[in-house]
C-alpha cells in the first residue's frame, strides 16, 4: 500500500467515526425557557413607568395611545409597541423573588405597569450583563434593551407628527395672513399688502402641516430662555376643535408650542418659517403622501 493509500485510509475512518460518535452521542436537554407573563399584548388598555420620582401615565383609547400625566397628548405608537414587547419575553432563568438587596430590587430602578401587572426592573448580573427582573413572585434575568424602551423623558414618548390623522385643518390664522378652505378651495387673506401666494403653493403649504414632523419634543417648562414668543396660530378643525399654537423662535429653531397641552414641536428654522409663511415654501420639495 503506498504513502498516500494509507493516509486516504486513515481519513476515511476518522470520518467515519466521527460521524458515528455525533449519530449516538447523548443529546443535550433543551433548555427550559420562562415568560415573564402570559397576558396579550392587545389587553393593555394602561401604562404607568415609573423613574424614582416621575410618573408617565398612558391609556388607550379607540386603539390609539395618549399620554394622560404628565401632559395629554398623543402617544408614539411606534415607541409603545416597543414597551409592551416585555409580554413577549421569555427567561432561561428564574428564581424566587427573595433577598430583593441582591438583584438590586429593593429600589428598583423603574418600574413598569401594563394594566395591574407590574414589572420592577434591577441590577445586572456580572457574567451575563442581563437585567434583573421582578414580576408576580419571581425574578427573571432578561436582555437590558427592554429597559432600554423605558424612556426616561415624557416627550420622548410624544408623537412628533404636528396633526394626527384625524386632525383636518379647515383654517389657519396667523398673525399676517388667513387660509381658509371654501367651496373645494383654499383661500387666502393677508392682512397686509404682499405677495400673495397661487393656490398650488397654499395646497403644498397645507400637505406641509399635515406631514410636518418635530426634530424633537420638549415641555414648556423645559423651553431654554433665549426662545421670544413671535406670535399665535389658531388652526380650526373639520370637527369644530381649535388648535392654538404660541411660536417661539431663537436662532437656529422654531418651536410651536400647544398652550392647552404644554408641550411643543421644535423644528429647524428653515422648516419653521416655511410653515409659518407661505411664500418660503419650495414647490419642488418632495412631501409623504398624506
Amino acid at each position: 500500500m503506498t504513502h498516500h493509500a494509507r493516509l486516504n485510509l486513515i481519513m476515511f475512518f476518522t470520518i467515519a467515526g466521527l460521524a458515528v460518535f455525533l449519530y449516538f452521542r447523548p443529546q443535550s436537554p433543551d433548555i427550559h425557557k420562562y415568560p415573564l407573563s402570559t397576558s396579550p399584548v392587545e389587553a393593555v388598555q394602561s401604562l404607568r413607568i415609573v423613574w424614582q420620582q416621575q410618573e408617565i401615565v398612558l391609556q388607550q383609547l379607540d386603539n390609539h395611545w395618549y399620554l394622560v400625566k404628565p401632559v395629554q397628548a398623543r402617544a408614539d405608537e411606534r415607541k409603545i409597541a416597543e414597551i409592551l414587547e416585555i409580554l413577549t419575553v421569555t427567561s432561561s432563568q428564574r428564581l424566587p423573588l427573595v433577598d430583593l438587596g441582591r438583584f438590586g430590587l429593593d429600589q428598583p430602578n423603574v418600574r413598569l405597569y401594563l394594566n395591574n401587572e407590574y414589572f420592577g426592573f434591577g441590577g445586572f448580573a456580572p457574567m451575563t450583563n442581563q437585567q434583573y427582573v421582578a414580576t408576580g413572585d419571581q425574578v427573571y434575568l432578561i436582555s437590558p434593551r427592554y429597559v432600554l424602551a423605558l424612556p426616561s423623558r415624557t416627550s420622548d414618548l410624544i408623537n412628533p407628527q404636528l396633526l394626527a390623522s384625524n386632525e383636518i385643518p379647515v383654517k389657519f390664522e396667523l398673525n399676517h395672513l388667513t387660509v381658509e378652505f371654501q367651496n373645494e378651495n383654499w383661500r387666502i387673506t393677508m392682512q397686509h399688502s404682499g405677495e400673495i401666494p397661487d393656490e398650488d403653493t397654499i395646497k403644498h403649504w397645507v400637505q406641509l402641516w399635515r406631514t410636518a414632523h418635530a426634530g424633537e419634543l420638549i415641555l414648556e417648562q423645559a423651553l431654554d430662555p433665549d426662545f421670544i414668543v413671535k406670535g399665535f396660530i389658531k388652526i380650526t378643525l373639520q370637527d369644530g376643535q381649535e388648535i392654538k399654537l404660541r411660536i417661539l423662535q431663537n436662532e437656529f429653531s422654531t418651536v410651536l408650542l400647544r398652550v392647552k397641552d404644554g408641550f411643543g414641536y421644535q423644528l429647524p428654522i428653515d422648516v419653521g418659517q416655511q410653515l409659518l409663511d407661505p411664500n418660503r415654501i419650495e414647490l419642488n420639495q418632495i412631501l409623504p403622501e398624506d
